[in-house]
């Protein structure tokens, strides 16, 4: 989709980013997309390399809707305004399709940040020409400066985005395409200096405050957002001394290399140091950014460490959580990406409750459900209800067989207690219980022993077998019901709301099916 009251969005044109790259068929290293749009040049990438789907491609883009896109399409939204960006991080290409009106401004923050890393970067620019052409402010001087600086090569390109072009918004705008490459001195050039951060200001510590008060209790809040400071000075220092041990092995490598050469006789193949040159690892930018990845990964674990959330989604929903929250983790970790992502959770919280019930209804009914997936409205004449919803009674095979210990006994003693039963029939049963949960926060996993393998609360009772089964029984019909209802609404399988206030069939089918359920509102929605 094309944003035209975004005056600054141009998709790249396929054939303009390959004449950018000047024939370059391999890309080998971390790339930044700074001006990622909806995700062209990284789509172009991905194909260049062989549809390499997990090439390491971190993106940046400022329109929330460029960025929803980017996410949904699974690709590293790693900040929103390059102009601000800072990170560890070691970039080997800088590939981008600045904003045309300030695009100077752009490719000096890539030259900067270039400059700020301890290894060589290659920077890939398109810009619009009057900006080389008419240099008219320090700004633009200052950017011709740096491109002869590092003997930039410039080509200019007529009908970029014309009507002769297959550009997707057209302009007729003359483009520039700058290719260089900002290279360190081989002992290391002594570069940007990081230091700790500033603990955040008042500003700050409030909005991250009303980020983390939809996840955490708000007892906790206050002490969540101390450890929060205290794990990101943490992080930067790590950072940090990461990347002075990088710099030290690098001129230690390089020391080792002169004097071998400096003290080598002329009349021998190698010099006295030669061994020690080739026996010592050199530890490149590659191991750097595994190292600060590491890094980022635990902190991120640490700060993100709550299970206020948690607790409400089954084994499943968990998992899927995680994946998200692993997928953040390309992002440096400070406040405003710690606030963006707590908020992208409390934005998607409904839809992972949601998928939290969904998740057990497929468990439950998978061994009937690819037989109806594709049926869309089982009131329209279907006999059956096996797959549409999950009757007052289900049997689960959760292993081949069960031994006295699984029920419940603990060793040596006669007491037969819930807490102490198979871990796969607990996880089960507990997942059922999250769910009815979102629908009933009064449902909870306090069960009483019936025997030695059968247990009971308000809302369920299950009996387990030898034979490695469980058989579950709903006490509560009626949270039954909403249950089912909420999972044959999201699968379309039986009317909407709205079929049902259009259609009589429809209604009337709902009410012989459900009865008078009430409102059926998720816990938190």
């Amino acid at each position: 989709m094309i944003y035209t009251d975004n005056r600054d969005f141009y998709p790249t044109p396929e054939a303009l980013f390959r004449r950018l790259l000047s024939g370059k068929r391999f890309l080998d290293g971390l790339i930044l997309e700074p001006s990622a749009g909806k995700g062209d040049m990284i789509r172009y990438i991905i194909d260049m390399m062989g549809r390499r789907e997990s090439y390491p491609i971190d993106a940046i883009e400022n329109d929330p809707r460029l960025v929803n896109t980017l996410m949904g399409a699974g690709y590293n939204v790693v900040w929103n305004d390059f102009l601000t960006y800072e990170t560890f991080k070691e970039y080997d290409y800088i590939i981008m399709n600045p904003p045309f009106s300030n695009g100077v401004d752009h490719v000096l923050k890539a030259i900067d940040l270039a400059e700020s890393q301890l290894s060589d970067c290659e920077i890939y620019a398109i810009l619009n020409k009057q900006t080389i052409d008419n240099a008219y402010n320090s700004k633009r001087q200052e950017l011709l400066r740096k491109l002869d600086e590092y003997d930039a090569e410039i080509e200019y390109v007529s009908e970029a985005f014309g009507s002769q072009s297959q550009a997707e918004r057209r302009t007729d705008v003359e483009v520039a395409l700058i290719r260089l490459k900002v290279e360190q001195a081989d002992v290391g050039k002594s570069i940007y200096e990081s230091v700790i951060n500033d603990i955040a200001g008042d500003e700050a510590q409030e909005e991250l405050e009303t980020a983390l008060s939809t996840v955490v209790k708000q007892s906790e809040v206050a002490e969540k957002l101390n450890d929060i400071e205290r794990l990101v000075i943490e992080y930067e220092t790590a950072c940090e001394l990461a990347r002075e041990a990088f710099k030290a092995t690098q001129a230690k490598q390089s020391f080792y290399s002169y004097i071998d050469n400096v003290n080598k006789d002329e009349n021998n193949v190698t010099g006295e140091f030669y061994s020690v040159v080739t026996l010592d690892k050199t530890y490149t930018a590659e191991d750097l950014n595994e190292e600060l990845a590491k890094l980022r990964r635990g902190y991120w674990s640490l700060v993100l460490d709550t299970d206020e959330f948690k607790k409400l989604l089954t084994n499943e929903a968990i998992q899927k959580l995680n994946r998200q929250i692993s997928a953040a983790q390309s992002m440096e970790l400070n406040y405003s990406n710690i606030k963006m992502l707590l908020t992208a959770v409390y934005a998607n919280r409904d839809e992972m409750l949601i998928d939290s019930i969904i998740s057990i209804f497929k468990k439950i009914t998978r061994y009937h459900m690819n037989e109806y997936s594709t049926n869309i409205h089982y009131y329209d004449g279907w006999k059956t209800n096996d797959a549409y919803r999950i009757n007052k009674k289900i049997i689960i095979p959760i292993s081949f067989k069960f031994d006295k210990f699984d029920f419940g006994t603990t060793y040596g003693t006669s007491e037969v207690s819930y807490r102490h039963i198979n871990i796969k029939v607990k996880d089960w049963i507990n997942d059922i219980i999250k769910a009815l949960q979102l629908i009933d926060p009064a449902v909870n996993n306090e069960f009483k022993a019936i025997n030695e393998r059968e247990f009971e609360n308000e809302w369920l009772r299950f009996k387990m077998f030898y034979n490695g089964n469980i058989h579950v029984w709903f006490n509560d019909l009626k949270l039954l019901d909403k249950f089912n209802y909420i999972c044959g609404q999201h699968f379309a399988w039986i009317p909407s709301q709205g079929e049902q206030e259009q259609n009589e069939e429809a209604r009337r089918w709902v009410a012989k099916e459900f009865g008078d359920i009430g409102e059926v509102k998720l816990l938190m929605a």
